[in-house]
Formats: C-alpha cells, structure tokens, sequence
C-alpha cells in the first residue's frame, strides 16, 4: 500500500484521524466514500485489527491473528 498521486497518503492519515474521532462530518463522509472496497478499505481493516491486538493484555489476539508478516509487509511497502 504505498503512498501516491491518487490521495492515498492523505487518506491514509484521514483513516487514522477517524480512528481517532478527529474528521468532520463532511470528511467522514467523503472518506467513506473511498473506502468501499480497495486498498482504504483494506488500511482500515489492518489499523483496526493493530488495534485490537495492541488493546489485548494477553497478547495472545497478536500471535492468533499472525499479524506480523502483514504489518511487516504494509510498513515495507509505505517506505
């Protein structure tokens, strides 16, 4: 998922501020228009899942859900 001249990086930073309650009416709605399908919906869904495992004491939601390689591989491909 790396950052390009289709707004992709601005949306990826409006995922996060939505994630964090920081949009506006008006940009919750223009981002979720983007976010259908497609690789914002797929950074919602990662940031999401990051989430939780980082939310579990156990850290057991972490390893179950094997979410290293995919991390490693979206933080790689936004260098």
């Amino acid at each position: 998922m790396a950052g390009g001249e289709d707004g992709s990086d601005s949306r990826a930073e409006q995922i996060s501020a939505l994630l964090d309650g920081e949009l506006s009416i008006d940009q919750t709605r223009l981002l979720l228009y983007h976010m259908v399908d497609g690789e914002d919906r797929e950074r919602w869904d990662l940031y999401h899942l990051i989430g939780d495992a980082l939310r579990d004491p156990s850290g057991q939601t972490f390893l179950a859900m094997n979410l290293i390689p995919s991390i490693a591989k979206h933080l790689k491909n936004e260098q």
